[in-house]
């Protein structure tokens, strides 16, 4: 009896589902036959190139799209295709009302800006149900492609209505310094790259070999480059140089203006001095070297070849006098000169080895 009554309510159901899709089917091809005939005046090509028009003619994307249900008949046929295998007709006239009702929205929308034909028409199908989760069958099918409406004088008198967007900069094609700014600031760059390796390998054998005698002003120096290479960059940009060209260039110069700092005001500062004088500096307990004229200022003669001096100071006894050269020059920088001091160093760390 329980069996009964479930192929009973199974029955029924199925009944019902016929009776419902074939209902919902009349309907809607009664709904897409009056629709095709509302837009039969819009071609739909499947080619990709309209032919040649005397006309301008502005390309538009045109689309449409619909969502289509299958029923519990068709499920259940469906089901025994699957058992003895054959032509899946009824999900076939689910596809056909799919595609024919996305077509005709793609000419509805077609129709609205405008236009008569539609190029490159395309269809695309997707399942959007959960067969294994016991959802019956929905397709989602779209249907889209270019539609060619007729242009008039300027872009803004088109129908599309554009809205024009900010003008872009033009910007040649991406290839490193090709802008003659970027050329000149590489030429510049290597030039200062040149002159501070020309110092650093030279220096030892300059006489007098300057050096800061209170320390080098890094902060200055450091401030002063960033603010040099920040101005490059600006004009860079106003000279509308690649991004990847004016950045790396900014961050290569940074360092090397800071080296080219640090020598250049030794130079200048010694240049546009008085001239050097021997100051005499008593050694106190620890190292350090305190001026007997006060006006002087102590030193920091802390490295000397990347090598701590501090033992060589300390070991000398506390009280004994030392001349060292020394000058201030136009920038306001005391200077002293490491040549004569060099071989007292030398002397003591080949000792010490």
């Amino acid at each position: 009896m329980e069996f009964l009554l479930k192929l009973g309510l199974f029955l029924v159901l199925i009944a019902v589902g016929y009776w419902r899709g074939r209902r919902n089917e009349r309907a809607h091809l009664r709904l897409l036959d009056n629709e095709e005939d509302a837009v039969t005046d819009v071609l739909i090509f499947a080619t990709r190139y309209p032919p040649v028009s005397e006309h301008p003619l502005d390309p538009i994307l045109v689309s449409g799209s619909a969502v289509i249900g299958s029923d519990y008949f068709r499920l259940f046929l469906a089901g025994l295709r699957k058992i003895v295998g054959g032509n899946y007709s009824a999900y076939e006239q689910l596809m056909e009302r799919g595609r024919r009702h996305a077509i005709v929205r793609l000419k509805q929308e077609a129709k609205a800006r405008g236009a008569t034909m539609v190029f490159n028409v395309r269809i695309i199908t997707s399942r959007i149900s959960n067969s294994r989760g016991g959802e019956a069958t929905q397709v989602e099918v779209l249907a889209y492609g270019t539609a060619l409406v007729p242009a008039h004088g300027t872009v803004t008198d088109s129908p599309l209505h554009y809205v024009p967007g900010p003008e872009l900069p033009v910007i040649e094609p991406q290839q490193a310094f090709k802008h003659r700014f970027s050329r000149y600031w590489l030429i510049a760059w290597f030039a200062i790259v040149l002159y501070v390796f020309f110092e650093a390998v030279s220096d030892r054998y300059l006489s007098p070999q300057w050096r800061y005698a209170v320390g080098a002003p890094w902060e200055i120096f450091w401030a002063l480059s960033v603010v040099a290479a920040g101005l490059l960059c600006w004009r860079a940009i106003r000279a509308k140089t690649v991004a990847s060209t004016y950045i790396v260039m900014t961050v290569l110069t940074i360092p090397v203006l800071v080296l080219a700092l640090y020598f250049g005001v030794l130079r200048l500062n010694a240049l546009l001095s008085d001239g050097p004088q021997h100051v005499r500096y008593i050694v106190q307990k620890g190292g350090a070297l305190k001026p007997l004229d006060p006006t002087m200022p102590p030193l920091r003669l802390e490295y000397y070849s990347r090598t701590s001096t501090k033992e060589y100071w300390s070991q000398l006894p506390p009280g004994k006098e030392v001349k060292i050269t020394l000058l201030r020059g136009v920038f306001g920088i005391y200077q002293y000169d490491l040549g004569p001091l060099a071989a007292h160093y030398e002397a003591f760390y080949r000792s010490e080895r």
